[in-house]
């Protein structure tokens, strides 16, 4: 198994395109918690490069892996929720809650 490291020549990945579909994903999360973490990923992974060029490396690496561990919850939150609704019903139970307490 090869390992990569990564030295302070390259900078991070810094996982914006996770961090982005993690933040569309998390409107379908509960309480749109997801979509909360998603925009905290956004942020930290906008932070990678700047913090890169200012010579923090270690603070780049940190928001890097930060960003990550956000967007992997965030996709999580939805992918529980998903479950929920279908084990519970789907579309059917929810409609029928809609019309209990008259949200539309």
């Amino acid at each position: 198994m090869e390992t990569t490291t990564l030295s302070e020549n390259t900078i991070p990945n810094n996982n914006m395109t996770l961090a982005i579909i993690a933040t569309i994903l998390g409107l379908c999360s509960p309480c749109c918690l997801g979509l909360i973490l998603g925009i905290v990923a956004i942020v930290l992974s906008s932070q990678v490069k700047t913090k890169f060029e200012n010579g923090d490396f270690a603070g780049a690496l940190s928001s890097a892996k930060n960003s990550k561990i956000l967007s992997y919850i965030a996709i999580g939150l939805v992918a529980l929720n998903l479950i929920y609704f279908f084990v519970f019903g789907g579309m059917a139970v929810y409609q029928e809650l809609l019309e209990n307490y008259n949200i539309y």
